[in-house]
């Protein structure tokens, strides 16, 4: 007979204590004897184990002292009659408790009966004992103990397993732990046996493979195993990785053939278990995920990492792919046959790792964008501008966005082919762009030559008398010069500031501002300084402060002693603020100051910079710019952010000879095919003379990132944006809507506009608090534009009795009938999918007001909640579910 251990000592007495708390002193049965000490502790629980062979031994042992709160046992051989009324007397219950470890284990969870499938295995009761904590185990439910009670327990305790009903994700995700499944391999052969086949009733078959590989392999590889699962069992891999499967079960399946279904089912719980990970534990994540790499090249299927939505091998080999693509498709020039290139494009998105590599991912859309341009241009071919303010136009409106786009590819990409597509795709643009290039400077030059004027274009010099100056007779101003900014960077970092709390507005009478124009050369010294000093001159910073308090325009409708003030880099920033000095924060919150200006020379600096740097252009990337933002915003102030002239990137410009600046020189030797003479009084040169080149490819100075001083419309087209952050709009101005062209977004088909057939509603009066009329703005097309009636459904959904109770629900300030029979129309006209740019582009709405309107939209839509109309954040894009709407307003 084996002597009792502590445990099952342990174990009885607190099963007496259960039902007798006051008991002090316990006599326990056994053949087998006690040969440990006599003193033992467990936490805060003292014992005194006497080993009593003969009733006289027992009678010595009740009289040893022990201190209060120790509960003393006596371990005895001998029965009940052979002990005298005396010594019984003295014992809890006057009786002798047997060791008996189920006994035990039923009293500890004052269980009546216990289930069959824990009695079978004899150990569960020793291990259970052994696993006691002072405050014990809850009682069984219904007093029948089960196993779906005694399991959790026991996994939690020894292998770390926290799952009350534990199922393959929660397996999976256990078997990460490593000092957990160490325990689980070192554990007994028994428990081992015993507790894989718990799990897998539980979990499924797919457990059992697993907890079978924990305990045949050296390292946890279920996870990273299941997700190389999804690749060779992949349906577009079936027939090719046969030897990949057989290595697969040699290594990691213990020779067992593996059934598809299975291994599909292992794969998407890892995929689900792994996708956590991203948030909760990135090294863990980068772990698994570099481990499934491994194990896809160990039974040599790498070549199909692709086929995985988390591999990052795969996800490089999806990038060339779209770049094998993308390279075939600029070469034959079939810009209508992109539905290969479509796919490839979607199954790099789809990929977990774009959430990661974002900009990666920019580029690949920017490619695509490019792509679709290819398209768009080649449909409006021969379509050339007929004059300079035209052509300005176009570059704001259309090239600038394609320069934002093709210069994202500069950065290449570390997978090689999709490097080498990118290069050949911009080399296809810049060739394209060159052209347009060269038709602007010669509308430049003979503008510049006759000394045209136009009131469709702002010369730098007036943009202060014609923007800034009526601004400020209803506004405090805020102008923001960001040396440099050309119109590819003002796109981009105006689609930032759009995104937060800024709103472009429009100069009154049209949908958007008119593009400056930069002086001739198109440098700091001459544009920057006629920008702020309102007059053609060149000077430096000290002319720029006093030509912009002195500016006449802006003087006129400033306070007598607070003329407009301007500050410059050195004055931004100062020891006890390395953000924004105290002074420039002063005078912007100043009530008396109406003109505040500021120079950043972010975008300049950039230029400096000799080596190739992939910036994203945003508020945050110009580190000065949050601040001014923010102190405009709590002051209220407009503001008007403007370039004195823009720049081009260096992409292997060659370098030509000069005797003046780095992008124009003086008009002597011969005109080259890639130059033009320029002429004129805006050429701030001596005798109003200059050549410069029309094209990027050509530098005169130094190589750096980039240069300025040429004549293309990358350098001589200055963005103007006013902003505003309240809902004050300067009279005659208003909101700016989307003026993206149309191949920017996923492509589009001009939507059927909706012909109105109910009773026209007469206009209601503004709500004065609005900022934006929604029932102005998207009022119904009249009969002469519309190309169909509206679709019956919508015409039943805004007459239904279900409608009219969603609007009642939904509170005030909603949209009319005719708003969103607009929005309903477009949407179904699409297929029910759009980008929220496409629809707002669509809509001609301010992409910073959609929010708004979906907001409100959805209250009337969402029948209890049911996602009828569902916008993705990720995709940033809207569906309508038709089907489910017709069902929730019981149109069906």
């Amino acid at each position: 007979m084996s002597p009792p251990t502590f445990s099952q000592i342990k174990a009885q007495v607190t099963a007496i204590h259960q039902k007798i708390p006051q008991a002090r002193i316990i006599g326990i049965r056994s053949a087998g004897r006690w040969s440990g000490p006599v003193e033992e502790r467990d936490g805060e629980q003292s014992y005194a184990i006497h080993q009593c062979d003969s009733p006289l031994a027992m009678r010595v042992a009740l009289r040893q002292p022990v201190d209060v709160g120790t509960t003393k046992i006596l371990i005895t051989p001998l029965e009940e009659n052979e002990l005298s009324e005396d010594i019984l007397l003295r014992l809890a219950k006057r009786r002798l408790f047997q060791i008996d470890a189920w006994q035990i284990v039923r009293s500890l969870f004052q269980a009546r009966a216990i289930d069959p499938r824990l009695t079978r295995h004899s150990w569960i009761a020793d291990t259970l004992l052994d696993a006691l904590s002072s405050d014990g185990y809850p009682a069984a439910r219904g007093g029948f103990l089960d196993a779906e009670t005694v399991w959790p327990l026991l996994l939690r305790k020894y292998v770390g397993l926290e799952a009350e009903a534990p199922d393959l994700t929660s397996i999976l995700k256990w078997s990460l732990d490593s000092e957990a499944t160490q325990r689980f391999r070192a554990a007994p052969s028994a428990f081992q046996t015993a507790a894989i086949e718990w799990l897998s009733e539980k979990a499924g078959p797919v457990a059992d493979l697993g907890l079978h590989c924990i305990v045949r392999l050296d390292r946890a590889d279920v996870v990273p195993l299941g997700l190389a699962m999804g690749v060779v069992f992949h349906p577009e891999a079936a027939g090719k990785l046969e030897k990949a499967t057989g290595k697969l079960e040699e290594r990691f399946l213990g020779g067992k053939t593996p059934e598809p279904k299975l291994m599909l089912r292992w794969s998407a719980a890892a995929t689900e278990v792994v996708r956590a990970l991203r948030h909760t534990d990135p090294r863990a994540y980068r772990q698994t995920l570099q481990r499934t790499d491994e194990i896809l090249s160990e039974i040599q299927s790498d070549k199909f990492a692709r086929l995985s939505d988390t591999s990052p091998l795969g996800f490089d080999q999806r990038l060339g792919r779209f770049g094998q693509v993308l390279a075939d498709t600029v070469a034959r020039r079939s810009w209508e046959q992109l539905e290969e290139l479509h796919l490839a494009h979607q199954s790099v998105r789809s990929h977990d790792q774009s959430s990661r590599e974002v900009r990666r991912l920019e580029r690949v859309d920017m490619s695509m964008r490019l792509i679709r341009w290819f398209g768009a241009e080649k449909r409006a071919r021969g379509d050339k501008a007929q004059s300079l303010p035209e052509a300005a136009e176009q570059h704001l409106h259309v090239w600038g966005f394609v320069d934002w786009a093709r210069l994202s590819l500069r950065a290449g990409d570390p997978v090689r082919a999709l490097s080498e597509a990118y290069a050949n795709c911009f080399d296809a643009v810049r060739s394209i762009r060159e052209g347009q290039s060269e038709h602007f400077a010669r509308l430049l030059a003979d503008w510049t030559k006759v000394g045209s004027q136009s009131e469709d274009i702002v010369p730098v010099e007036r943009v202060l008398e014609q923007i800034v100056a009526p601004l400020a007779a209803e506004s405090q101003v805020l102008v923001i010069v960001i040396d440099g900014m050309s119109v590819a960077v003002y796109r981009e970092l105006l689609a930032d500031l759009t995104r937060h709390e800024w709103i472009a507005l429009s100069e009154p009478g049209r949908s958007s501002n008119r593009p400056g124009l930069a002086t001739i050369p198109s440098v700091t010294e001459f544009s920057r300084t006629s920008l702020l000093s309102g007059k053609l001159s060149q000077g430096s910073q000290n002319e720029e402060r006093a030509g912009f308090a002195e500016h006449p325009a802006m003087l006129a409708r400033c306070r007598s002693g607070f003329p407009p003030i301007l500050f410059h880099k050195v004055a931004l920033q100062e020891a006890t603020d390395a953000v924004l000095a105290a002074e420039v924060r002063k005078e912007i919150a100043s009530t008396h100051r109406r003109i505040v200006g500021v120079v950043i020379n972010a975008v300049d600096d950039h230029l400096l910079k000799g080596e190739q740097i992939d910036t994203r252009w945003s508020r945050d990337e110009i580190k000065v710019l949050p601040a001014l933002l923010h102190e405009a915003r709590v002051a209220r102030r407009k503001v008007v952010l403007l370039s004195d002239h823009g720049h081009v990137l260096d992409c292997q410009a060659q370098s030509r000879p000069s005797d003046a600046g780095e992008r124009w020189r003086n008009p002597t030797g011969a005109l080259t095919a890639e130059e033009l003479l320029v002429e004129g009084h805006r050429v701030l040169v001596a005798n109003h003379r200059l050549i410069a080149p029309w094209s990027e490819r050509i530098r005169y100075g130094i190589k750096k990132n980039g240069y300025h001083g040429g004549v293309t419309p990358q350098e001589m087209v200055v963005p103007i944006v006013v902003l505003t952050s309240t809902d004050d709009i300067p009279t005659g101005w208003q909101e700016q809507p989307v003026d993206i062209p149309d191949w920017w977004d996923e492509p589009t088909i001009e939507p059927v506009l909706c012909k109105p057939t109910a009773p026209q509603l007469k206009p209601k009066p503004t709500d004065p608090r609005m900022l934006f009329d929604l029932d102005a703005e998207l009022a119904p097309i009249s009969n002469a534009d519309a190309g169909s009636s509206i679709p019956d459904w919508v015409n039943r959904l805004v007459t239904s009795p279900v409608y009219d109770e969603q609007k009642k629900l939904a509170g005030r300030g909603l949209p009319t009938e005719e708003v969103l029979t607009k929005f309903l129309c477009i949407l179904d006209d699409r297929g029910g999918k759009m980008t929220t740019l496409a629809l707002a582009r669509a809509l001609a709405f301010p992409e910073m007001r959609l929010p708004g309107l979906l907001a409100k939209i959805l209250r009337i839509l969402n029948v209890d909640g049911y996602a009828v109309l569902n916008r993705d954040d990720a995709s940033d894009t809207i569906e309508l579910n038709r089907d489910l709407l017709l069902k929730q307003f019981d149109l069906v």
